[in-house]
């Protein structure tokens, strides 16, 4: 694949109710991309505020020359806010994170350019079409390390190679997730649902993003792995940027997130194929 982590790149901020962090939060990320050297393109989605967030955005866009806020006007998902700024970006490299302060900038500056793990040195942008992150959470609870430790033990003596370790204690919700996400997609990274996720921008070609909640972090990671493309994970995001997830999702979220999965597993839409 041609050499694509020194491009111009577009950030793009899903923002929901974050009037009070949003300026502190724009500077820093502006500020880290000004020490990148290269075009760039930041793009703030509003998802229907109702906290006065697009009468800041107003007084900040004419402050931040490269930031672009767009808004929708009634609260529909970080998957319909996700399509709406890939429709509007225009750079090579795309990167989406929550407008949260916890989602720091630096680490974005992992996905650019660090490896992933020093034993397979094709981890970076420049070799896969998609790095993700995983987010730190809290310290493993000592049952799971003693757990862990033991699972290691048994699969290096049986199979001279052992898993690696979990990165962080996301909560058992999230972590339960996993499995059936791996076994209907095939996906065995850590933290599926992480929004913090570095691309090429091409690759949503054949990628349309059908879901409209969060279930479209792991749309993306499913249809990838489904087409064969190349992806990578990093998983040393410091764990102190990501306070506990413990928030319990709404009966409407969850229906959300169950329409979206029998959608994306029964209707699954790759786009339109090219033909010679």
């Amino acid at each position: 694949m041609p050499p694509i982590a020194s491009q111009p790149i577009s950030v793009v901020l899903l923002a929901h109710n974050q009037t009070n962090h949003l300026e502190t939060i724009l500077a820093a990320w502006v500020t880290f991309l000004n020490g990148l050297d290269r075009e760039y393109e930041v793009i703030v989605v509003n998802d229907a505020d109702t906290d006065g967030i697009a009468t800041l955005a107003d007084k900040l866009a004419s402050s931040y020359q490269r930031v672009r806020f767009l808004r929708q006007t009634t609260e529909q998902g970080e998957g319909t806010a996700l399509r709406t700024a890939l429709a509007a970006a225009r750079h090579p490299l795309l990167f989406y994170t929550l407008c949260d302060p916890h989602y720091q900038p630096a680490d974005l500056g992992k996905l650019l350019h660090k490896r992933a793990d020093p034993r397979k040195p094709d981890l970076e942008i420049d070799h896969v079409h998609l790095m993700t992150g995983s987010r730190g959470g809290q310290p493993l609870p000592w049952p799971w390390r003693i757990m862990g430790l033991f699972w290691r033990i048994c699969c290096r003596v049986l199979f001279t190679q052992a898993p690696e370790r979990l990165s962080g204690w996301l909560g058992w919700k999230r972590h339960l997730a996993r499995f059936p996400v791996r076994m209907l997609f095939g996906v065995r990274y850590h933290d599926v649902a992480c929004p913090f996720r570095l691309q090429r921008r091409e690759i949503f070609a054949r990628i349309p993003l059908q879901s409209n909640g969060p279930f479209v972090h792991v749309e993306i990671l499913a249809k990838a792995n489904y087409l064969g493309l190349i992806m990578g994970e990093e998983t040393s995001l410091d764990p102190g940027h990501y306070p506990p997830l413990a928030k319990t999702s709404s009966a409407e979220q969850f229906r959300q997130l169950l329409m979206d999965a029998r959608q994306v597993i029964c209707h699954p839409d790759f786009g339109e194929t090219q033909t010679k």
